[in-house]
C-alpha cells in the first residue's frame, strides 16, 4: 500500500479537483496504522486523502468496500485501483481527458505485470497483455468482453444508474466486468478505452500456481452469471482452439495425421495471437517480453487446459485471505 500511495501522492492533476479514498475492506493487518501515517505528507500537497473504515452492521467483500467509497466520492468521477497496483503521474489526467473528450460513462484502462524476476513472472506478463489488449480491443470494437478495477474509470451516474454492483451480486468478484456489462446494456451509455500509454498501470505477477489458480477460479465463477452469450461464445472458442491443438498433436504422434497439419494449425493461432501482442507489448513498453513468445505458443495450449480443468474441478477458493465456493 505504501508504494500505491506514493504513486497517488505524486499525481499531477490539480489537488483541489481530487480526492483519495481508501476503503478498508475489515483488514486485519497495519494498512490502517500506514495510511495514518502517510496522511500528512498528502495534506502538505493539498491532496485529500480520506480512510473509510467499515462500522457495525457493514458486509465485508470487495464490492461492499467499493460501494461505500463511491457513494463517500465528492467528485463526478471515479477511479478505482488496487493496493498492490502503481499508477504513473499522469493517471488521473489521462483518464479525466479522455472522460471529458469523449463523454463517456466508462472509460477501460491497460493493466500491466511488473516486477518480472522469475520465468514464471514473465510468463504471466505475456499472458496479462494478451488478456489486457482482447479486453481493449473488444472496448474498441463496441463488444466489450472484459475490464480490469485495478484500472478503471466511471461517472458516479452512470454507477448509480446501473444500480452499483446489483448485476453479479451472487458472487464475491466481477465488480468491474459486472459493471461494464450493465453499463453497456443501458440505451445511449458510452464505454471507451485510455488510449494514452501514461495510463497503463503495473500489477504484481501471481507468487505460485496455486495462487494464479484461485486467481482463475475467481475468474471463471463469473461466465456462469453472465447475461450475454457472446462472452461465453468467445471463451468456447479459446477453450476449443487449444483444445483442437493438443488433439492434433496426439493425433500427429499416433501418426494418424502428418505433422504439417499440426504446424499449419500451430502457425495460425501463433500469427493472430502475435497480431495482438505486437501491439500491446508497445502499448505497455514491454516489448521484451516477445523474447518468450515463441516458447510460451508452445506451453499455452497445456497452461490454458490444464488451468481451466482445475477451474472447473475445484469449486472452492481463497480470496483476500477468505474462504469462497464458487
Amino acid at each position: 500500500i505504501l508504494k500505491c500511495l506514493d504513486a497517488l501522492l505524486h499525481q499531477s492533476y490539480d489537488p483541489s479537483l481530487t480526492e483519495f479514498l481508501i476503503s478498508d475492506d475489515f483488514s486485519d493487518d497495519n494498512t490502517r496504522d500506514l495510511i495514518i501515517s502517510e496522511m500528512p505528507a498528502f495534506l502538505s500537497k493539498g491532496f485529500a486523502l480520506t480512510l473509510i473504515e467499515p462500522v457495525a452492521g457493514d458486509l465485508p467483500g470487495k464490492k461492499e468496500a467499493l460501494a461505500r467509497a463511491i457513494m463517500r466520492a465528492k467528485g463526478k468521477l471515479i477511479l478505482t485501483t488496487d493496493a498492490d497496483c502503481l499508477p504513473g503521474p499522469e493517471w488521473i489526467r489521462s483518464f479525466a481527458s479522455v472522460q471529458l473528450a469523449e463523454d463517456a460513462d466508462m472509460v477501460t484502462g491497460f493493466v500491466k505485470v511488473s516486477n518480472q524476476d522469475k520465468l514464471f513472472d514473465k510468463i504471466q506478463a505475456l499472458e496479462f497483455l494478451s488478456l489486457s489488449g482482447i479486453g481493449a480491443m473488444s472496448v474498441i470494437s463496441n463488444k466489450p468482453l472484459m475490464c480490469n478495477g485495478a484500472n478503471l474509470a466511471f461517472t458516479k451516474e452512470a454507477f448509480m444508474n446501473a444500480g452499483g454492483y446489483q448485476y453479479g451480486n451472487q458472487i464475491p468478484t466481477g465488480d468491474d466486468t459486472y459493471l461494464m456489462l450493465k453499463i453497456a446494456s443501458q440505451n445511449d451509455r458510452k464505454i471507451v478505452f485510455n488510449y494514452f500509454p501514461q495510463s497503463v498501470i503495473s500489477t504484481t505477477p501471481q507468487p505460485d500456481f496455486k495462487t494464479l489458480i484461485d486467481q482463475r477460479i475467481r475468474w471463471a465463477s463469473k461466465v456462469k452469471h453472465y447475461h450475454e452469450s457472446y462472452i461465453k461464445r468467445f471463451g468456447l472458442l479459446i477453450f476449443g482452439v487449444n483444445l483442437i491443438l493438443l488433439v492434433l498433436l496426439v493425433m500427429t504422434s499416433l501418426q494418424i495425421i502428418p505433422w504439417q497439419f499440426l504446424l499449419a494449425a500451430w502457425l495460425l493461432k501463433a500469427a493472430g495471437d502475435f497480431l495482438v501482442l505486437i501491439h500491446t507489448s508497445a502499448f505497455a513498453a514491454q516489448r521484451r517480453l516477445l523474447l518468450l513468445f515463441l516458447p510460451v505458443q508452445v506451453i499455452y495450449p497445456f497452461y490454458s487446459l490444464v488451468a481451466a480443468f482445475f477451474s472447473l474441478q475445484r469449486t472452492n477458493y481463497q480470496w483476500k485471505g477468505r474462504n469462497f465456493t464458487n
